[in-house]
């Protein structure tokens, strides 16, 4: 595996996606780049600071990553929040998918290898609930390639199948896609055949001392 990308390498990378969702903005008396601000704030959601003020502070407190963004200061908490209302979610994460690709392929992994596994979101409610998501990731390239909110355990492979039907393709094809039992679905695995693929279901030898629940 080559791991030769440095992180100015990549963090240039993430700009250049981010930096092609339109900015919105009149030039004009324009001082932090919209592409800039978005990738400060992914990289800082991704260190745990949530809040717009964590966001600044992560900034304030790393001037070598606000060098490598382009960044001459940390946007403030008023700018923070003026620029992000300006994009949508859709957008964000349309550029992340294709950033994630980019890099799987700068770390020289194999990106038709996906693995699929459904995750409780620590830290982060909806409706009185802990947010449950299903994370699409790399397991070699060590890399989280999309996710996706799920209601319950129950709902993963119905998720799966909605990814798999609507981007799994953007990966370079999608040729091996691993998870757990849960996954062995009857719709999930029928939209793998359709697509003239296999799928392999792995059984674990029971003890015959072994109690079943």
């Amino acid at each position: 595996m080559d791991h030769s990308s440095t992180l100015p390498d990549e963090f240039g990378l993430l700009r250049e996606e981010l930096e092609r969702i339109p900015d919105r903005r009149h030039r004009r008396g324009t001082v932090h780049p919209l592409g800039a601000v978005l990738s400060l704030t992914v990289l800082a959601l991704m260190c745990g600071h949530r809040s717009l003020s964590a966001i600044y502070r992560f900034g304030d407190t790393h001037p070598d990553v606000l060098c490598a963004l382009g960044l001459r200061r940390s946007p403030s908490v008023a700018t923070l929040s003026r620029l992000l209302r300006m994009v949508s979610v859709s957008e964000v994460r349309e550029s992340l998918l294709k950033f994630m690709r980019q890099l799987v392929r700068l770390r020289g992994c194999d990106e038709g290898v996906v693995c699929v596994d459904g995750k409780t979101v620590r830290g982060v409610w909806e409706g009185g609930d802990q947010l449950r998501t299903l994370h699409l990731f790399s397991r070699e390239g060590a890399l989280a390639l999309d996710q996706m909110k799920i209601e319950s355990h129950a709902d993963e492979p119905r998720v799966a199948l909605e990814w798999v039907n609507r981007v799994s393709g953007s990966f370079g094809g999608l040729r091996v896609l691993t998870g757990d039992a849960l996954y062995a679905h009857a719709d999930l695995t029928g939209a793998i055949l359709s697509q003239g693929k296999d799928y392999v279901v792995k059984l674990k030898k029971t003890s015959p001392n072994s109690t079943r629940t």
